[in-house]
């Protein structure tokens, strides 16, 4: 729950900076910020508890991630975000089907029903501003850049697997602190090299840190604290990926909360409604 508040904290204000930054200037430079702003957390790492073997998945997870932010900024930018956020209600339902595959996880028929009523209220909530909920649907063929959204789905899937792969109880258990720490360092090389290869290099990186750097660092402080708490809660034994991911869905009514749009009069009746069921949806799972 602590992850999701601070999720969609983050998200409101990605999306108040992307309309003045390009996508991957602005995923460069908060990786940086990230990089930079975790660098303390170095002194709690035990880097003696990281086979080599592990580093190599920390790696793959960095560029998941990575990825994972390049293409939902990118969805976000070019995109109207009432096309956008819908289809990102579909995010647990696909983590769900990889973690079943990849690591075997099973949900009962009642967890299965507390996922499904969180996917049914956070698809209210983000189509909110549509009067025909199957309006996003329709539309979405059309939308050239609809391709960003299902990428960036699809990678936020795959980072979820390979986070409970690392530091769940497996052969590899490597502690969050000393995973985290390795995949910021990873994920702030990662777009520099991408930076120089397919953009402006530091000369972009530099015009983005400049112009919102109060925004950017907000961002990534954001990212770090909610990365660790969703990390602990993948981290402890016995708990599901597959059920932690559905929770932290739950920043999509955060987001709506915060940003003061729940209580907006436009739709207040189906915003209200889609809430409530949300967090019946999670009083399901936890039950």
């Amino acid at each position: 729950m602590g992850s999701a508040l601070l999720e969609s904290a983050g998200m409101i204000v990605e999306k108040k900076t992307l309309l003045k930054e390009h996508a991957m200037e602005f995923c460069s430079s908060v990786s940086l910020f990230a990089m930079l702003f975790s660098t303390p957390l170095w002194f709690f790492a035990r880097a003696d508890l990281v086979p080599l073997g592990a580093v190599g998945w920390i790696f793959l997870a960095s560029i998941a991630y990575a990825l994972t932010m390049l293409f939902f900024a990118k969805a976000l930018r070019h995109m109207a975000i009432s096309y956008t956020t819908p289809f990102l209600a579909f995010g647990p339902l696909v983590t769900a089907i990889l973690a079943f595959l990849f690591l075997g996880e099973r949900l009962n028929m009642v967890q299965w029903l507390g996922v499904a009523v969180i996917l049914l209220g956070a698809y209210l909530l983000y189509s909110h501003s549509h009067k025909d909920l199957l309006e996003p649907f329709k539309k979405a063929h059309k939308l050239p850049h609809m391709k960003y959204v299902w990428l960036g789905i699809l990678f936020y899937a795959i980072t979820g697997i390979l986070d409970k792969k690392i530091v769940g109880a497996s052969e590899l258990a490597v502690p969050v602190i000393s995973y985290l720490t390795i995949m910021f360092f990873f994920i702030g090389v990662i777009f520099i090299v991408m930076m120089l290869l397919f953009h402006d290099g530091f000369h972009g990186i530099g015009n983005g840190m400049r112009n919102n750097t109060k925004w950017l660092s907000s961002v990534a402080i954001l990212t770090i604290g909610f990365k660790i708490m969703v990390m602990y809660a993948i981290a402890t034994p016995g708990v599901l990926l597959s059920l932690v991911i559905p929770i932290k869905k739950l920043s999509a009514l955060f987001s709506t909360i915060i940003g003061g749009e729940l209580f907006h009069e436009d739709h207040l009746l189906r915003k209200t409604a889609a809430a409530l069921i949300m967090i019946i949806g999670a009083a399901i799972l936890v039950l």
